[in-house]
């Protein structure tokens, strides 16, 4: 009986380690990233084109957003874990690329990336962009 009952205690401080596991990884997903946004369009081609257009020095990726029920989509160069980081770079880094309608988007969680530039190096896709823990702008 006294090794059913301490498998049982076993059994259930697991269960409750991998639900605890579970909400820190549920919550850390739901962190706020802040993404460097370069143009904001109603359409994913108009975005796109926009896209490859602008892609010269700076690479922008699409990412899609629901703004008062209408889905929009963004064109966005970095992102990151805090707010200040991105005002440092905006202002930074990327003053001498930024025009008026350059802003920082509060994101619940990662966005959904829905296009991603060619790498000039090989052709293929780049991956998503991933929220940097630190200003590139010194």
């Amino acid at each position: 009986m006294k090794k059913i009952s301490l498998l049982l205690i076993c059994l259930a401080t697991l269960m409750m380690g991998v639900a605890f596991s579970a909400q820190a990884k549920s919550k850390k997903s739901q962190a706020t990233i802040y993404y460097i946004v370069c143009g904001s369009y109603s359409s994913l081609d108009k975005a796109i084109k926009q896209s490859e257009m602008m892609s010269e020095v700076v690479f922008y990726h699409v990412y899609k957003a629901k703004v008062n029920g209408k889905t929009v989509y963004r064109l966005c160069c970095q992102c990151y874990y805090k707010e200040a980081d991105a005002k440092k770079d905006l202002d930074g880094i990327f003053a001498g690329f930024k025009g008026d309608d350059w802003w920082i988007w509060p994101s619940k969680g990662r966005a959904k990336c829905v296009y991603s530039p060619q790498s000039p190096a090989d052709g293929n896709k780049m991956p998503p962009l991933k929220p940097l823990t630190e200003a590139i702008t010194e």
